[in-house]
Protein backbone atom coordinates (compact mmCIF):
# COMPACT_ATOMS: atom_id res chain seq x y z
CA UNK A 1 0.00 0.00 0.00
CA UNK A 2 1.67 3.51 -1.18
CA UNK A 3 1.45 6.09 0.89
CA UNK A 4 0.30 9.41 -0.21
CA UNK A 5 1.42 13.44 0.39
CA UNK A 6 -1.27 15.76 0.63
CA UNK A 7 -0.14 16.32 -3.00
CA UNK A 8 0.18 12.81 -4.38
CA UNK A 9 -3.42 12.38 -3.10
CA UNK A 10 -4.56 15.31 -4.73
CA UNK A 11 -3.16 15.43 -7.88
CA UNK A 12 -4.61 11.56 -8.35
CA UNK A 13 -8.20 12.39 -7.06
CA UNK A 14 -7.76 14.96 -9.88
CA UNK A 15 -6.69 12.62 -12.83
CA UNK A 16 -9.23 10.47 -11.96
CA UNK A 17 -12.05 13.33 -11.81
CA UNK A 18 -10.66 15.28 -14.93
CA UNK A 19 -10.71 11.57 -16.83
CA UNK A 20 -14.57 11.51 -15.98
CA UNK A 21 -15.34 15.10 -17.18
CA UNK A 22 -13.12 14.88 -20.44
CA UNK A 23 -10.93 18.03 -18.87
CA UNK A 24 -7.33 17.99 -20.18
CA UNK A 25 -4.41 18.92 -17.41
CA UNK A 26 -1.41 20.38 -18.15
CA UNK A 27 0.56 18.58 -15.56
CA UNK A 28 4.53 19.52 -16.47
CA UNK A 29 3.11 23.31 -15.87
CA UNK A 30 5.52 25.47 -13.95
CA UNK A 31 3.49 26.65 -10.93
CA UNK A 32 2.85 31.01 -11.01
CA UNK A 33 5.14 32.09 -8.33
CA UNK A 34 1.89 34.42 -7.31
CA UNK A 35 0.70 30.73 -5.94
CA UNK A 36 0.91 30.39 -2.14
CA UNK A 37 2.18 27.47 -0.65
CA UNK A 38 -0.23 26.14 1.26
CA UNK A 39 -2.50 26.71 -2.01
CA UNK A 40 -0.08 25.05 -4.07
CA UNK A 41 -1.27 21.43 -3.71
CA UNK A 42 -4.62 22.26 -5.57
CA UNK A 43 -3.66 24.28 -8.36
CA UNK A 44 -3.51 22.89 -11.74
CA UNK A 45 -3.25 24.00 -15.28
CA UNK A 46 -6.23 23.00 -17.03
CA UNK A 47 -6.24 23.35 -20.75
CA UNK A 48 -8.34 25.74 -22.30
CA UNK A 49 -8.67 27.39 -18.66
CA UNK A 50 -5.54 28.50 -17.48
CA UNK A 51 -4.55 28.26 -13.61
CA UNK A 52 -7.33 26.68 -11.74
CA UNK A 53 -8.23 25.91 -8.27
CA UNK A 54 -9.12 22.71 -7.22
CA UNK A 55 -12.02 23.07 -4.83
CA UNK A 56 -15.66 23.26 -3.25
CA UNK A 57 -18.33 26.01 -2.77
CA UNK A 58 -19.63 23.72 -0.05
CA UNK A 59 -20.16 24.43 3.43
CA UNK A 60 -19.55 20.85 4.66
CA UNK A 61 -16.56 19.60 5.57
CA UNK A 62 -16.43 16.50 3.72
CA UNK A 63 -16.95 16.93 -0.10
CA UNK A 64 -16.79 14.33 -3.21
CA UNK A 65 -14.54 14.47 -6.06
CA UNK A 66 -18.05 15.42 -8.29
CA UNK A 67 -18.87 18.36 -5.91
CA UNK A 68 -15.58 20.11 -6.84
CA UNK A 69 -14.29 22.19 -9.56
CA UNK A 70 -11.78 23.99 -11.31
CA UNK A 71 -12.10 27.68 -10.50
CA UNK A 72 -10.12 29.93 -12.32
CA UNK A 73 -7.02 31.05 -9.67
CA UNK A 74 -7.20 34.33 -11.33
CA UNK A 75 -10.72 34.81 -9.33
CA UNK A 76 -9.88 32.98 -6.09
CA UNK A 77 -6.15 34.70 -5.15
CA UNK A 78 -7.16 38.32 -5.66
CA UNK A 79 -10.03 38.62 -3.22
CA UNK A 80 -8.38 36.04 -0.72
CA UNK A 81 -11.27 33.88 -0.79
CA UNK A 82 -10.30 30.32 -0.12
CA UNK A 83 -9.74 28.44 2.87
CA UNK A 84 -7.70 25.16 3.81
CA UNK A 85 -10.73 22.47 4.82
CA UNK A 86 -9.56 18.90 6.05
CA UNK A 87 -6.65 17.38 4.88
CA UNK A 88 -6.93 17.94 0.96
CA UNK A 89 -9.53 20.55 0.27
CA UNK A 90 -9.94 23.78 -0.74
CA UNK A 91 -13.12 26.11 0.08
CA UNK A 92 -13.63 28.72 -2.82
CA UNK A 93 -15.27 31.51 -0.25
CA UNK A 94 -15.45 34.56 -2.32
Amino acid sequence: MDTHTVESFTRSVVRREAEKRGVTIEWDAVMPDSVPPELAFAVFKVADRGWCVWATRSADPVVLPSERDFYPLDDVLPRGGWQRVGWNGVRVTS
